[in-house]
């Protein structure tokens, strides 16, 4: 782990949010915001670590009843941590904060948000207000998106950008990319012209993310 990322945890201490709702056949499905998460360990194999691209290139930090997996880059060359990244079951990614100290502070301004709108004067806040205001601000929020287009591997290969040339130089014709670079807030990329399963990968610091034809074992 970085020594930027220590010193963060170090002054947070920790963070553990955990959510449950009851589906229609009854069983709970749980919502978890654990910077420590289980997916980070190898004793604990998952689909969802191969869909990000491999142990040793992201590190989870939240969860959802959706399927919603959200994590952050990391380069497996330097170990540096990067943006943060969220993807479902489906062929639709975005990048949700620029960093992991920005995607908690956007949590922090949320948290405080609902609890003020919830009537938290020092007496308590109403606790489905507080929780039905959090899930209207958290994790998107009023944010804009930006839709990112895709390109082939190949026209990556003949671009006059060294970055995506470089990001694109060992990867197979039917990968696509989506370059991230001009966008400042949260990106979105849907990669539906795969027509399959993929492995995420993220290039340039995650300023290009990749999606890699993959057939899911």
């Amino acid at each position: 782990m970085p020594e930027d990322i220590r010193a963060l945890l170090r002054s947070v201490g920790g963070i553990r949010i955990t959510l449950y709702r009851s589906v229609v056949n009854g069983h709970e499905s749980g919502e978890h915001v654990d910077l420590d998460h289980g997916y980070n360990h190898e004793v604990v194999e998952s689909w969802y670590q191969e869909h990000a691209g491999g142990v040793g290139t992201h590190w989870f930090i939240y969860t959802d009843h959706g399927d919603g997996h959200t994590y952050v880059d990391v380069d497996p060359q330097t170990g540096a941590w990067g943006p943060v990244f969220q993807f479902w079951d489906a062929l639709d990614t975005d990048r949700m904060a620029p960093s992991l100290p920005a995607w908690l502070d956007h949590l922090a301004d949320c948290l405080e948000q609902a609890l003020a709108d919830a009537g938290n004067d020092g007496a308590g806040a109403d606790v489905e207000a507080f929780r039905r205001r959090l899930g209207d601000l958290w994790p998107d929020g009023d944010r804009d998106t930006t839709i990112v287009e895709d390109i082939t591997a190949v026209q990556a290969r003949t671009s006059d950008d060294g970055v995506l040339r470089a990001a694109a130089a060992d990867l197979p014709d039917d990968a696509r990319l989506a370059d991230l670079r001009p966008v400042t807030g949260r990106a979105s990329v849907n990669f539906w012209t795969i027509g399959a399963t993929c492995r995420y990968v993220r290039r340039a610091g995650g300023g290009v993310v990749v999606a890699i034809p993959w057939d899911g074992e």
